[in-house]
């Protein structure tokens, strides 16, 4: 499915989250992880969505929480953006790195990420470019090159609320196939 030039970037798409189980992207994330041989942790723990929820609710240390959020472009790519959390979105460095200029580049709205991406807002994971839980298959991600300088490990979403995978940035890298560059402020 291709989007039309002015088509706007939250429009309901034709295809919405997996009917047959609530958590199948979670558990198609969760999959790819395991099959990578790599090391990592799966933390249980209530429902989380924001920072404020992370600081309330997780014992993580919040500086090394990477969050991702999500945007669509004029022309209905995704775009994917995994921060450190306590950090914020540059819109212009992000549009700049997706090759569009900042007015073609908008947040989704969250019923257009639970729409477009099969999973609750404050769910997203740097994982979701591997093509699950997405409706269309063009998806750029990019990490923040500040994600790489978290030590030891570092605390990302699972496609769950209240699920969180820890593992090394290096391998996060790996496991995404993202791009680095800077776009965080």
């Amino acid at each position: 499915m291709t989007a039309s030039p002015n088509a706007s970037p939250n429009a309901p798409s034709n295809v919405s989250a997996n009917a047959e189980s609530p958590h199948a992207d979670f558990e198609a994330l969760l999959d790819l992880v395991q099959r990578s041989g790599l090391p990592f942790v799966l933390h249980e723990h209530q429902p989380t969505r924001t920072m404020a929820d992370a600081e309330q609710n997780l014992s993580f240390d919040v500086a090394r929480i990477v969050k991702t959020v999500a945007f669509a472009t004029r022309d209905g790519r995704l775009v994917l953006a995994a921060l450190r959390g306590t950090l914020r979105v540059d819109y212009a460095k992000l549009a700049a790195l997706a090759g569009v200029n900042r007015k073609d580049l908008a947040p989704l709205s969250p019923v257009a990420v639970l729409q477009r991406m099969g999973v609750a807002p404050g769910g997203v994971s740097p994982l979701h470019n591997r093509g699950h839980g997405l409706v269309n298959g063009e998806v750029l991600l990019f990490v923040d090159k500040d994600v790489l300088d978290i030590a030891p490990t570092a605390y990302c979403g699972a496609g769950r609320l209240d699920r969180t995978l820890e593992l090394a940035p290096a391998d996060l890298l790996a496991l995404c196939g993202g791009r680095t560059g800077s776009f965080s402020r």
